[in-house]
């Protein structure tokens, strides 16, 4: 049995240091884990999961978040807002529990496992035994492995659609193995179908099927806690069951299928946002980062990953060689796609100043091959690695992420002005601590301050842990100009909102 009283103890002490009451919407209320932990205690913990094993978890809550980019496009040759869209589902509040408690035991486990087998240096993400380490130490290290190397490849690799495509079967597999036993205990079985046979609703389609504007109902101050109360008693009665039997029904419930690849069938995905999914990714591919992290001291190259993201930096005479291998080995063990088309290949070479410079290949999708190009300056390209840019000399914040940290700083600018100009504003006062603590130095916790600190040789953390930096003059002239950016903001805003008003009462 994976529960014992310790493991409980440190669960529910993390989660209590931790502690916010999460308020998303779903079709149970709010759970308050210190005060109502006793309920998540008495079913985990009873007779070797048997309660768990018979237990019926609520359909998950999806949601479709997007995220403008900006990004170069190669087709246009030349950069454009494009928008990516993530599906993220949402377990229950008090089903999110049982599934953090299940993920806290089990990745002691997956820790302990890649640590025994010496390839737990290699798995960046989701791991809570790195030191408190984040993407700035992860993207430094490769960088300075570049540095220090000298003239080099590196071979940038993305999993195509990674939660999506999870082999239940193989999963299934690696998670046995993890724990060293021959079949997953009725408890953990269950866990296991409840995110592989998922069931899930869209907030959107109840939100649409049902005419209700979410907004309207906060402006009114209309009260509700679950979805189900967005539901009309008159349509479906007032309980429980008859609104669930309601959404079945009417089919708003969708189910996880076997998915079909050409003339065969087979059991993929896993939901990409309850408290087990990260887990899991990493759980997935424990055989794969021990070959290849094996494979690397035989070869002479670097490898990590996170999630779905895999770095290579290797002699740049080998980089097709060891391109190949490592996408063959995933597609066909573990029926996971890299596109090439999707692939970055940089080489880091010797440049006019004598230092390293980056260039990128050229793809030729006819032939599925990359091909150097010259040292013109028009062939330079920075490597991107998990939100960082390096030109072989050169840190910087990736072009994207301060553009959407931009955008999103001038639209709360907006709504700031707009609520200050607003009928209902008991003065035209602007206040500015909201946009300054979300946006700037002066935060916590924020963009900037991530920022700032990536730019310094050391900084402390949110614990108050000092870490290393990037070091990174580049970046700290990318950031410095942002309170004049938010003062001009303002003034221009708020003087077209004055200028708006003042021609609507010329007219009255």
């Amino acid at each position: 049995m994976l529960f014992t009283t310790e493991i409980w103890e440190r669960y529910s002490k993390k989660v209590e240091e931790n502690f916010n009451l999460k308020k998303y919407p779903h079709f149970d209320p709010y759970f308050n884990f210190p005060k109502e932990k006793q309920k998540i205690l008495s079913l985990i913990s009873y007779q070797s999961g048997k309660k768990v094993a018979q237990y019926s978890f609520l359909p998950l809550v999806k949601i479709l978040l997007k995220t403008p980019r900006f990004r170069f496009q190669e087709n246009e040759k030349a950069f454009g807002l494009e928008t990516k869209i993530r599906p993220i589902s949402f377990a229950s509040h008090f089903d999110n529990y049982i599934y953090g408690f299940y993920a806290f035991a089990i990745n002691e486990k997956y820790q302990e496992y890649i640590r025994n087998h010496e390839f737990n240096p290699v798995v960046l993400a989701y791991r809570t035994d790195l030191e408190g380490k984040c993407n700035i130490q992860f993207a430094k290290e490769v960088f300075d492995i570049i540095k220090t190397i000298g003239p080099c490849t590196a071979i940038a690799l993305d999993i195509k659609g990674y939660f999506d495509s999870i082999d239940h079967k193989i999963l299934k597999e690696k998670w046995c193995k993890i724990l060293g036993i021959k079949e997953l205990p009725i408890d953990q079985y269950k866990i296991f179908r409840s995110l592989t046979k998922y069931s899930y609703v869209n907030k959107n389609s109840i939100l649409k099927h049902f005419n209700v504007n979410l907004d309207k109902k906060k402006r009114e101050k209309e009260k509700w806690v679950t979805l189900l109360d967005l539901i009309p008693d008159k349509i479906a009665g007032n309980t429980f069951k008859a609104k669930f039997d309601l959404l079945r029904s009417r089919k708003l419930i969708v189910i996880n299928k076997q998915k079909k690849e050409k003339d065969t069938l087979s059991w993929k995905g896993i939901p990409q946002g309850s408290a087990m999914s990260a887990l899991l990714s990493n759980i997935y591919l424990i055989d794969f980062d021990e070959y290849i992290f094996n494979l690397s001291h035989k070869l002479d190259f670097f490898y990590r990953r996170y999630c779905d993201d895999i770095i290579i930096i290797c002699p740049t005479e080998s980089a097709d060689y060891i391109k190949n291998i490592v996408i063959e080995d995933i597609s066909k063990k573990y029926k996971l796609t890299i596109q090439d088309k999707k692939t970055e290949i940089i080489d880091f070479r010797a440049y006019k100043n004598g230092g390293l410079r980056s260039f990128k290949r050229s793809y030729d999708s006819k032939t599925n091959q990359f091909f150097s190009l010259s040292n013109d300056e028009r062939n330079c390209k920075n490597l991107q690695y998990l939100g960082f840019e390096f030109n072989g000399q050169k840190t910087y914040i990736r072009p994207g992420s301060l553009s959407r940290f931009f955008r999103k700083l001038k639209g709360r600018i907006v709504k700031t002005v707009m609520m200050a100009y607003s009928n209902k504003s008991k003065s035209n006062k602007i206040y500015k601590q909201q946009i300054l603590h979300r946006y700037s130095h002066l935060g916590r916790r924020n963009f900037l301050t991530y920022a700032l600190n990536a730019s310094k040789k050391y900084y402390k953390n949110s614990e108050g842990i000092r870490k290393e930096g990037m070091d990174s003059p580049s970046i700290k002239k990318q950031v410095s100009a942002h309170i004049g950016i938010i003062e001009k903001e303002i003034k221009k805003t708020s003087e077209q909102r004055a200028n708006q008003l003042k021609r609507k009462q010329v007219k009255i």
